[in-house]
């Protein structure tokens, strides 16, 4: 009797596929049989915090048009992948699609030029915030994923995403997609494992900018304590709706910050 070879979803940190530090992993059932899915821990969350952090400087500095082919090359990839049920993912890639639209347009759009009584030209302009936190919906599946980790990315952050384990296999097709549509390593980061545990830890974690949340993805009392912890550190929490409707300008806007400049006329 041929013993069957069980299946280790890894996770996907600075480009690379990777265990977790700690060996932990969680057992899921899946098309019929078990994977086993990589439990993230604080020192994965703090490994992949200082990988953002160091990431982000060169994507901000990307043009807009260029981080737009590079989302846009995320759907294409995403549209040949058997990830999920086929209205899921075709979902996936046209809200790809949508926000590599944005990518060049969403700084002319929300930036401004100031009236100023006096010898001088005042302009505000956006820019990231710098590493954030993603929390989507785990009910939105892929979708949830894509639209998380594009309005980050539009923006010109980067993120950490947190991924529960029961949608790990539809993490590992998005995965395997960020690795091939020229994502720099480190601008998108995906952890699976326990979203609470994860959540718990970001909140102590002082090198985070911001945490991105869907309502709902979390009990309400986590949500508040994410809330309460977040403002010790003067980190911002986004608590956002699911990813039914994609984000326009205004939401994101709020991954961005104003920026304002100053020059003699």
């Amino acid at each position: 009797m041929r013993i069957a070879v069980e299946k280790t979803i890894k996770m996907y940190v600075a480009g690379q596929y990777v265990r977790s530090e700690s060996g932990r992993t969680l057992a899921v059932s899946s098309g019929g049989r078990t994977v086993h899915v990589c439990r993230a821990s604080r020192k994965d969350l703090r490994d992949s915090v200082e990988n953002n952090r160091a990431a982000q400087p060169g994507w901000e500095k990307r043009s807009g048009y260029n981080r737009g082919q590079i989302l846009y090359r995320l759907a294409e990839v995403l549209e040949g992948s058997a990830a999920g049920a086929p209205d899921e993912v075709a979902a996936a890639v046209d809200r790809a699609v949508h926000h590599a639209g944005w990518c060049d347009k969403i700084t002319a759009l929300l930036s401004t030029l100031n009236p100023v009584a006096a010898a001088y030209v005042n302009y505000s302009r956006v820019r990231p915030v710098g590493v954030v936190v993603l929390v989507p919906h785990p009910d939105d599946g892929l979708l949830g994923m894509v639209e998380a980790l594009c309005v980050s990315a539009v923006m010109g952050n980067a993120a950490t995403m947190f991924v529960p384990s029961s949608n790990a296999v539809a993490a590992a097709a998005l995965c395997e997609a960020l690795g091939t549509c020229d994502l720099p390593g480190g601008v998108v980061n995906v952890l699976t494992g326990d979203l609470q545990e994860l959540v718990g830890a970001a909140d102590k974690h002082d090198d985070i900018d911001a945490v991105w949340m869907a309502r709902g993805a979390l009990p309400e009392a986590v949500e508040t304590a994410v809330e309460v912890a977040s403002a010790r550190m003067l980190k911002r929490v986004f608590l956002v709706d699911r990813a039914a409707r994609a984000a326009g300008p205004t939401e994101l806007a709020r991954l961005s910050e104003v920026q304002t400049v100053w020059m003699s006329a």
